[in-house]
């Protein structure tokens, strides 16, 4: 219990230093900020909020496809896409080791008793989501050569993207793993747990059809997160040209999974850096803070039906005991 406490802790303190760095960089522009956020065209925040929420929903067809193929659970899709937005509200109203991936884990692994199964299905469909992004800026990139992108993104492109091949070659071929298998005594006591984990993520090198429409979907439902940026940035008069937005975005969400609560600090300094030199500081400001927002709401979303939907309690002294086990 003190571990966890003192993660979250860490966690806290790294989200709220980075904040008032960040607020300390913007100094002196706090009247710009409010002017550009008071300008904002409600119409268009609004349909940069549709955009995210189908974004959502579609990706929770992509978690629905996962757990059918594998028989994980029988889980309805109504049932999948409120998981999801309960997901967020885990994210990003209980900053405690129960984030939104581990409640829909719990949740699915009830409804057959099986827990590697159902835990695995949603790490490997966030996986999958996250490669898609990281992919689909390596291929922009390439049919970028010829523009001037700025060298920094391409070196961070270059390396994200190198790192999803090498994580893939990792799950689908047991020769490569074993070449990291040194690194496991690092982490002697969670050896045994990461073998099991390691080979029901093997499994799916065996459903390449199940593979090819989780990436089609997820294209899909990058293709609208996307756009609910470029429409946020719009409400407020800025224009953020689609390839950057293909480019840097992918970089913001992998960076957003450092050490934080839910990314936050993180995610917002990472717009500034990356969409700032493009639109100006200010307006990057404005856009971390609309999508703050666009989470917020999603995140209350979530927590209506977590209040209302009886069937998703999750039971925490059997969670705490799972944990432990």
């Amino acid at each position: 219990m003190g571990k966890k406490i003192l993660s979250i802790f860490l966690k806290a303190f790294i989200s709220l230093a980075l904040i008032i760095i960040l607020l300390y960089m913007m100094r002196g522009k706090y009247l710009q900020i409010w002017d550009a956020m008071k300008g904002a065209s409600p119409a268009l925040l609004l349909l940069g909020l549709t955009a995210f929420l189908l974004a959502t929903v579609v990706a929770s067809c992509r978690l629905k496809l996962i757990v059918d193929a594998l028989d994980v659970a029988k889980a309805t899709l109504s049932e999948v896409i409120s998981l999801t937005f309960i997901g967020y509200f885990f994210n990003n109203f209980l900053p405690t080791s129960i984030g939104g991936d581990v409640a829909k884990a719990y949740y699915l692994s009830r409804k057959n008793s099986s827990k590697l199964p159902a835990f695995t299905a949603v790490f490997v469909d966030r996986v999958i989501g996250l490669v898609t992004m990281i992919f689909m800026a390596a291929a922009a990139l390439l049919f970028a050569q010829n523009q001037i992108i700025d060298k920094n993104v391409r070196y961070a492109i270059y390396a994200v993207t190198v790192c999803s091949i090498i994580a893939i070659l990792f799950v689908v071929n047991k020769k490569f793993a074993k070449r990291f298998s040194a690194l496991l005594m690092l982490v002697r006591p969670l050896e045994e747990s990461l073998r099991k984990i390691y080979n029901a993520m093997h499994i799916y090198k065996n459903h390449t059809s199940l593979i090819m429409k989780s990436l089609a979907i997820s294209v899909v439902s990058q293709i609208l997160f996307f756009v609910s940026i470029g429409v946020l940035a719009v409400s407020i008069g800025a224009v953020i040209p689609p390839m950057e937005i293909l480019l840097r975005m992918p970089i913001i969400c992998v960076v957003s999974l450092l050490p934080s609560i839910n990314g936050l600090g993180v995610r917002e300094g990472s717009i500034v850096v990356l969409f700032g030199p493009i639109i100006g500081k200010e307006n990057a400001f404005v856009i971390g803070i609309l999508w703050f927002l666009v989470l917020f709401v999603t995140s209350v979303a979530g927590g209506l039906v977590y209040a209302f939907s009886p069937q998703f309690k999750i039971k925490w002294k059997d969670l705490a005991k799972e944990e432990k086990g």
